[in-house]
């Protein structure tokens, strides 16, 4: 008896743990969900990036869940034009514009007819992440691979000019980041750039108001969880999918915004 007690006992704790570990009684949320991705590639060993990097065969088994749940996805830029549709769909969105966006990813996405939406940082192009300080750096696309992407209908929005954190920012360096990192790829790519994303999830009111003054139609933010609609564009919030994370995480987090406290 006292060991049928004991198993019971521990039961009722694994079950405890596993609530508080997994956020599965959280309600749906209603609204389109918006996954945020950075790099789809290998981790390195004992980075602490690794977070932001999503392994190809996780990719792989990430797109067909969304293909079995009966997902399309999307670049943002067909959420803004189409707001309600008849079909489920998920906005894939790739920051910082990693090689890993053509090389892996791109292949991936075209295969289930997907879109998504890769926010390029419009002055490091060709160059490597130098903003997070590991060294070898990760590769950025070129110039012509961001318009081989945009050729193959992947949406390509701003991620600022140089990723610097921008609430404090003056106002000429502010302008430079927001209006003319669009400048400086809507030349490159002879197409307009609508979509933004605020470095570091950096914003307040003023930047906000510089990306819609800028032109911009929408903006993303990092702030986990599912906008229930787009009557704030400018404000975004995105489901985190990171490298480190389980298939549970990436189930429970596509519905309930995420998968965690």
């Amino acid at each position: 008896m006292n060991g049928a007690f004991l198993a019971a006992g521990l039961g009722g704790a694994a079950g405890v743990g596993f609530s508080l570990r997994f956020s599965w009684w959280r309600p749906r949320r209603p609204g389109t969900p918006v996954l945020m991705y950075h790099q789809v590639g290998p981790h390195r060993p004992g980075s602490a990036l690794n977070r932001w990097r999503v392994p190809e065969k996780d990719f792989l088994w990430q797109l067909d869940a969304l293909a079995r749940r009966g997902y399309r996805g999307i670049a943002l830029r067909d959420l803004l034009d189409t707001p309600s549709a008849q079909t489920r769909r998920a906005v894939l969105t790739f920051d910082d514009g990693y090689r890993g966006a053509l090389e892996r990813a791109l292949p991936a996405l075209l295969s289930h007819g997907f879109s998504a939406t890769v926010f390029v940082v419009a002055d490091k192009t060709g160059g490597v992440n130098d903003w997070d300080a590991e060294t070898p750096g990760e590769p950025l696309l070129s110039a012509d691979e961001i318009r081989t992407l945009h050729a193959a209908g992947v949406e390509i929005g701003s991620h600022g000019a140089t990723h610097r954190p921008l609430t404090g920012l003056s106002g000429d360096e502010l302008h430079r980041e927001v209006a003319g990192s669009r400048d400086t790829l809507e030349r490159l790519l002879g197409a307009p750039v609508t979509s933004f994303c605020y470095p570091y999830g950096d914003f307040d009111d003023r930047v906000v108001e510089a990306a819609r003054a800028a032109g911009y139609r929408a903006a993303t933010v990092i702030r986990g969880g599912i906008s229930p609609d787009l009557s704030d564009p400018f404000r975004l919030k995105r489901v985190s999918v990171r490298g480190t994370n389980t298939r549970l995480d990436f189930t429970l987090a596509l519905t309930r915004g995420r998968s965690r406290l």
